[in-house]
């Protein structure tokens, strides 16, 4: 009890704590493990297990269409929307036909769209690193040179004086 109590707290944190990108990131992990959990329930002949993952994975699937932003995605998140609800259908078919090899096909998918958000988030954030870990300037460059000398060399290191008669 106090071992899954302790597990909730610590998801509930990362999913506080954590950037957008990882988020969906978490998602599609859920999803997926969440659909291989009711492939496994399926083929072993646990209906219970098998309608409890793919209920999961479901819910996943639909938050991720209900997080599209059509105005900012344009093109592309039309058709992820399009994917989503071919996944939903294909889902609700696997669980009236107790079809597994369908729940494959959404894995498929599935994990497709996940290993290319994947890529682009994990660019991101190496350009992010790169950006902010930028090297300090050189200390051998060559220095800009002082007024009135030329070639940067110093001439006369004790300041001058000057007179003013009044």
């Amino acid at each position: 009890m106090y071992g899954k109590n302790a597990h909730n707290q610590y998801q509930a944190v990362q999913v506080t704590t954590t950037d957008r990108g990882r988020l969906l990131l978490m998602m599609y992990e859920g999803a997926l493990k969440f659909l291989r959990q009711a492939k496994t329930g399926l083929e072993e002949n646990d209906i219970g297990k098998f309608c409890r993952f793919l209920s999961k994975a479901q819910a996943i699937i639909a938050e991720l269409m209900n997080t599209l932003d059509f105005e900012k995605g344009g093109k592309i998140a039309k058709d992820l929307d399009r994917l989503y609800d071919f996944m939903l259908f294909y889902l609700t078919e696997a669980n009236l036909h107790r079809d597994a090899e369908r729940i494959t096909k959404v894995i498929g998918l599935l994990d497709t769209v996940y290993k290319a958000y994947k890529e682009i988030i994990e660019g991101e954030k190496s350009k992010q690193r790169a950006q902010t870990t930028a090297p300090a300037p050189n200390a051998s460059a060559q220095q800009p040179q002082a007024a009135g000398t030329e070639s940067g060399e110093k001439k006369d290191e004790q300041p001058r004086r000057v007179q003013i008669s009044l």
